[in-house]
């Protein structure tokens, strides 16, 4: 099973775009928020259903979206939010303690990978036994537009970030 994980989109729809159509097949495409309106794009263009969180600039009453998503996968189970309810940063000296809190909602959902996103800062990383996975940002205004492609396969999970990189 393949996994394409974006986030941060905020209206930039390009590099989201061009990693769906051109690295896919893909067997679930994750929005992790910010904008879901974004993802109901992507869907619209793709014919394929995206999955979208809230993030912190969506519209409190919107129905694309959900805040907190729980699957399984392959035989895994996920746990994928936004980030923004804990505010987490990379900036303010408590990253540490919100992976800890990621990993620790994870657990007590059954999950062993946990998605995130909101800071736009790509990371790959096991805390507790979770494995942690945020897969950048991909707006406008982010120098390197990240994404997560995560594969699942015989209850092993592999989570790698990669770079799009604009086709000339």
């Amino acid at each position: 099973m393949r996994l394409l994980v974006i986030s941060d989109t905020h209206g930039y729809l390009d590099a989201a775009r061009s990693v769906a159509r051109e690295l896919g097949p893909w067997d679930q495409i994750i929005h992790l928020g910010d904008s879901a309106l974004d993802a109901v794009a992507l869907a619209a263009e793709l014919r394929k259903d995206v999955v979208a969180l809230r993030g912190n600039n969506e519209h409190p009453g919107s129905r694309q979206s959900r805040d907190v998503l729980v699957f399984e996968a392959g035989g895994v189970g996920f746990y994928a939010l936004h980030g923004h309810d804990l505010d987490v940063s990379h900036w303010d000296g408590k990253l540490e303690a919100d992976l800890a809190e990621i990993a620790r909602r994870a657990e007590e959902a059954r999950a062993q990978v946990a998605l995130f996103g909101h800071t736009h800062v790509p990371l790959v990383r096991t805390i507790s036994g979770v494995l942690l996975v945020n897969p950048g940002g991909m707006s406008m205004g982010d120098a390197k537009k990240t994404y997560a492609e995560i594969t699942v396969e015989d209850g092993r999970v592999k989570a790698e970030i990669r770079e799009w990189e604009k086709k000339a």
